[in-house]
């Protein structure tokens, strides 16, 4: 399994979790949580491109993923935070590819979810002044 193949298995989950998640939200958190679950579809597009530029077969989304109980618009604003940390932490580890062009591609992807993950701490009023998000604790 490549690092691409891993990000895409959480840009998957991510889509899936906010497709869960984002109906228990209102104002700006659901404003946002749309608009990241917009952003996660078309980093998923973009590698699907990828894939196919390649001529490789892009693995599949899983037919289910356990997202837990979400019984409030707090579980809500966890899930999808945790969420937006995993998929940053797996385009941040993926960026340490030996191959440079999916280095870069781990790269871009990286960036674009720190921002996604900047923007939803934002949104539910969380401290967003992480140099390195992703980065293991």
């Amino acid at each position: 399994m490549t690092a691409v193949d891993t990000g895409l298995a959480a840009e998957y989950a991510a889509i899936f979790a906010f497709s869960a998640a984002t109906v228990h939200l209102d104002g700006d958190a659901r404003d946002r949580a749309e608009a990241l679950e917009s952003e996660h579809r078309t980093r998923r597009d973009r590698l699907l491109d990828h894939y196919s530029a390649a001529g490789a077969e892009a693995p599949a989304p899983a037919a289910g993923y356990d997202v837990g109980v979400i019984a409030d618009a707090a579980a809500a604003q966890e899930l999808l935070t945790a969420v937006e940390l995993d998929v940053t932490a797996t385009w941040r580890a993926g960026v340490a590819s030996s191959d440079p062009e999916e280095r870069r591609l781990c790269l871009d992807m990286y960036a674009a979810s720190a921002v996604s993950l900047a923007q939803w701490r934002l949104a539910i009023g969380q401290a967003v002044a992480d140099p390195w998000p992703g980065r293991a604790e």
